[in-house]
């Protein structure tokens, strides 16, 4: 199901051309904003992290110098050098382990990129929300203007009383404060704009919704993209490294293996070769193995869990999605039908209805403006979130 959200009516005006679209501006997000900045060194230096100690240990060298007693003897001198070896498999397993951990890595990035331009969506839509409510309360402004202005004149010439100008003056000053206060809201969320776009200036003046598009079947939906999400990619992962870590747990259990070269000199005599060594795991890993198994099974209970509320909680996110798409498109075609405003000036112009009673009549029909934007930013705010940790 396709919704091309618009602002209806009176709200679709020339007066607000688009210095920049949404996808521009979350393109201009992405590039500077200090958080993405700082999580992306972050993954790179865990990535690095990872992949440090998958070689063998160090070489280890000695030097003896012993001075003979009694002096006749002489004195001798040692040297050795030795490398040790985890089993072979150990080597394999650790790799293996390392891309699990730098995949999860990366997912984990995804995550969190996608929050961050979550919340750029979410400021955007308030401030193209508030951007249909500035153009909105700027022509009520223009209209209570003229209407004080005529009832000023009418006053004068005796055709109105006192109170009726009052009226119109009451409406004009509700209409300026509603005003002000909505440019002040739309200037601190535009800081807010600025700030996620790492200080730099930005701008979002559009008074137009994008197209959004619902999935026709949310199970269809979902069985296709759940298995990419960032979420469930990242634990997919963390459970491969903890079954690579069980593979490494079992190989460090078999025994180690170290070689070298060891020499002796003493006054006429030199020895020298190789020395082979062997370390029998006994007490040192006791229960590691176990421990990871758990580790396993708790991250598989975990995936399962994640899953199911990844499912529960997108579909209460279409369902809202659904019943919003209803609610903007019968306000749309109340725009178009129930327009009232020309009948109700005639008769105030006619005197059939009181200052008051054409105030209170028009006020019915722009509540229900106000409404309908907050209808489609809620709209495009829920779509927003559905559509959030999608591959």
């Amino acid at each position: 199901m396709k919704l091309k959200l618009i602002i209806y009516g009176l709200l679709v005006v020339t007066g607000l051309q688009a210095q920049s679209t949404l996808d521009e501006v979350l393109q201009q997000v992405q590039q500077n904003n200090k958080t993405l900045q700082a999580l992306r060194q972050s993954t790179e230096a865990t990535k690095l992290e990872n992949k440090t100690g998958l070689n063998p240990s160090n070489p280890e060298a000695e030097i003896g110098y012993l001075w003979g007693s009694p002096e006749a003897i002489g004195n001798r001198t040692d040297f050795s050098v030795t490398q040790s070896f985890d089993f072979p498999t150990a080597y394999h397993y650790r790799n293996k382990r390392a891309g699990s951990l730098n995949e999860q890595a990366e997912n984990e990035y995804r995550e969190q990129f996608n929050l961050v331009m979550l919340q750029a969506r979410l400021i955007s839509h308030e401030l193209i929300y508030l951007n249909g409510l500035q153009v909105h309360f700027s022509e009520r402004l223009a209209h209570a203007q003229k209407l004080a202005d005529a009832y000023h004149r009418k006053f004068e010439t005796g055709d109105v009383n006192i109170l009726e100008r009052n009226k119109a003056d009451l409406n004009l000053l509700t209409a300026k404060n509603k005003l002000a206060g909505i440019e002040a809201d739309r200037e601190a969320v535009a800081e807010q704009l600025q700030a996620l776009n790492g200080g730099e200036p930005i701008q979002l003046i559009t008074g137009l919704w994008p197209s959004v598009d619902l999935p026709a079947d949310f199970d269809s939906w979902f069985n296709d993209q759940v298995s990419g999400m960032p979420q469930l990619q990242s634990m997919e992962q963390s459970l491969a490294a903890s079954r690579y870590q069980e593979q490494l747990s079992k190989a460090l259990s078999l025994p180690k293996m170290s070689a070298g070269y060891t020499s002796e000199r003493v006054v006429g005599e030199s020895f020298s070769g190789v020395s082979v060594g062997l370390t029998i795991p006994l007490w040192e890993n006791k229960n590691t193995v176990k421990q990871v198994k758990m580790q396993s099974l708790a991250v598989e209970n975990q995936m399962a869990d994640t899953r199911l509320q990844l499912y529960h909680g997108l579909k209460a996110l279409y369902e809202k999605a659904q019943q919003l798409q209803q609610s903007t498109s019968e306000y749309h075609q109340a725009f178009e039908t129930l327009n009232n405003n020309d009948l109700l000036l005639t008769a105030l112009d006619s005197g059939e209805i009181s200052v008051l009673e054409y105030l209170m009549e028009l006020s019915i029909y722009y509540d229900t403006i106000e409404m309908a934007l907050e209808t489609e930013r809620d709209l495009q705010d829920t779509v927003a979130r559905l559509l959030a940790f999608q591959p």
